[in-house]
């Protein structure tokens, strides 16, 4: 007699936030309930419960799975061989790329960015801050070289990410993409925002104090 596996807590949840993904890029977020996810699953919805209280806990399980993958990539990027403006410039262009081809790319997956943003951005915000951590210790790294002007690396950092936030900020990339610009258009234009940062961290002008405004939804 077959004796069926039991899955282990780790993977149940992992085949719940699988199955949801799905579902909210198939038929929406808004018209996919608990219920709908536990069908394609054959659970009843409160085992879903289980291991998430609420829809919006399962996409803040979404958003940090897929954030935590990121980083990994945005950190190899970051730590790969070749000059500190070479590495900048391929860390925020392969932000800009994932964002515009995973978050995006349909309007059912945008309304899960905007759910993610509006109820999680705390999450986000921290993923964030953690990119422009990356970006300061390559800036850094720049200076020593001579690749980049005086300055401290931190705030040149921030004012890198707000010269790209039109190319960073997932609701903004999709506001790109629905005035009709091409994804080849889209990618050229980051890639020219840039390169035009990476020419103002190279410059030896005396930067005025400010205080960095916070990129929010």
């Amino acid at each position: 007699m077959n004796v069926p596996v039991r899955s282990s807590p780790e993977e149940t949840r992992e085949r719940i936030l699988v199955a949801a993904e799905e579902l909210f890029r198939r038929i929406g977020y808004y018209k996919t309930t608990v219920g709908d996810i536990a069908q394609a699953l054959s659970m009843s919805s409160a085992n879903v419960y289980r291991f998430f209280p609420s829809k919006n806990a399962i996409v803040e399980a979404l958003c940090g799975k897929i954030l935590g993958a990121l980083l990994e990539t945005a950190t190899a990027a970051a730590n790969a061989p070749g000059p500190a403006s070479e590495r900048v410039f391929n860390l925020l262009l392969t932000l800009h790329r994932h964002h515009r081809d995973h978050l995006t790319n349909h309007e059912r997956v945008h309304e899960m960015v905007v759910v993610a943003m509006d109820e999680n951005w705390g999450a986000i915000h921290a993923f964030f801050e953690r990119c422009k951590g990356l970006v300061a210790k390559l800036i850094a790294e720049g200076q020593a070289a001579g690749e980049f002007g005086p300055g401290e690396p931190a705030q040149l950092a921030d004012l890198t990410f707000a010269a790209c936030s039109a190319f960073l900020h997932p609701m903004m990339i999709a506001k790109c993409a629905s005035q009709g610009l091409s994804v080849e258009e889209i990618d050229l234009q980051a890639q020219g925002v840039v390169a035009f940062a990476l020419r103002a961290l190279a410059s030896n002008q005396p930067l005025p104090q400010f205080r960095p405004c916070q990129l929010a939804p």
